[in-house]
């Protein structure tokens, strides 16, 4: 059976942005910033007045782009460390349960491996990454 090592890149950075995209929104529309930002002081996390909007953000319209493969790897980058700061941050706070540690580790996972190994094709990226080689069939 044929691999496809850039279809499944393109897999995992396509879950990982649609999850970020969806807890951007929850952020932005849904809980709002303010309770957003009454939840990250709750959880002790440090300066929630500016970490709860920079994070939506960052959640929201950097998930869409690397969903669509826009500046993926250095999104994924930036995405991934936010990840693993606000679920370290909670975590020594004791307010991060069981099912967040779980999709904390598979969004910083995700991340990884769209940093590591590119934003796969289809994307953006994929299509115009530097020193990648077409992969046209005869």
């Amino acid at each position: 059976m044929p691999t496809h090592p850039e279809l499944a890149l393109a897999l995992v950075r396509i879950a990982t942005g649609g999850i970020l995209v969806v807890h951007g929104w929850q952020k932005v529309f849904a809980a709002g910033l303010t309770g957003v930002t009454r939840q990250y002081a709750a959880a002790g996390l440090p300066l929630p007045l500016l970490v709860a909007p920079v994070t939506a953000t960052l959640e929201l319209l950097g998930g869409l782009l690397l969903l669509l493969g826009v500046g993926a790897r250095g999104l994924a980058g930036v995405l991934g460390g936010v990840t693993v700061l606000i679920g370290a941050a909670r975590w020594a706070h004791g307010a991060l349960p069981a099912p967040a540690v779980e999709i904390t580790v598979l969004l910083t996972t995700g991340c990884a491996a769209v940093l590591v190994g590119g934003p796969g094709r289809p994307g953006v990226d994929g299509r115009a990454e530097p020193g990648r080689r077409s992969r046209s069939r005869p």
